[in-house]
């Protein structure tokens, strides 16, 4: 088949586009979230002094005007009125297991005016394996939550704000039932 019509390519990719837009459409926002935050890991954030907060994003985010500083200002102001001790880079690096919350949003290229983005919060401390104590790991994850969902572009800020401080809350709340003290204890 030579030649073109008036229809040409153009028509299947806009049926494609609307086809995928369609289906951004149909993801709800946000969707349900995943996690590690169970009472066999939650024990990783007991007697932890407090937490070093680290934040991270991509281009995608930074275009919809949140920069990594930004972030890591919310996040602290979050987790200051969870009552969840904030330690400087310094106290951090002095703290046993360098407890360092890792907060990184990254942002997607988007259909139809949607872009797809994702929240994760990571709590990574120096490790030691249990078979080889000799091994040691400087940094690995023992707590995460993550969420991810879809905006339009002119709301992705919001959402992005919204999901980071629900993320946080997850980790506040973990890192609370963590240290709570023990019923009858004193």
């Amino acid at each position: 088949m030579s030649g073109s019509s008036s229809d040409g390519p153009f028509p299947a990719r806009r049926g494609a586009v609307l086809l995928a837009a369609a289906a951004a459409a149909s993801i709800t926002l946000p969707s349900p979230a995943a996690a590690q935050n169970t009472e066999w890991n939650r024990y990783t954030l007991e007697d932890l002094v407090g937490v070093y907060v680290r934040a991270e994003t991509n281009q995608g985010c930074e275009g919809a005007g949140l920069s990594a500083e930004s972030i890591r200002t919310d996040a602290e102001s979050a987790l200051e009125a969870a009552e969840v001790p904030l330690l400087t880079e310094r106290e951090m690096l002095e703290s046993p297991g360098l407890p360092e919350l890792r907060v990184t949003l990254e942002c997607g290229g988007g259909v139809a005016g949607v872009v797809g983005y994702s929240v994760s919060v990571r709590m990574q401390q120096a490790t030691q394996m249990i078979r080889d104590n000799q091994i040691t790991l400087s940094e690995a994850v023992t707590w995460w939550t993550t969420g991810v969902g879809v905006a339009e572009a002119g709301t992705v800020s919001d959402a992005l704000d919204a999901e980071l401080q629900a993320r946080l809350t997850v980790f506040a709340e973990a890192f609370a039932a963590a240290n709570a003290e023990e019923e009858g204890s004193g």
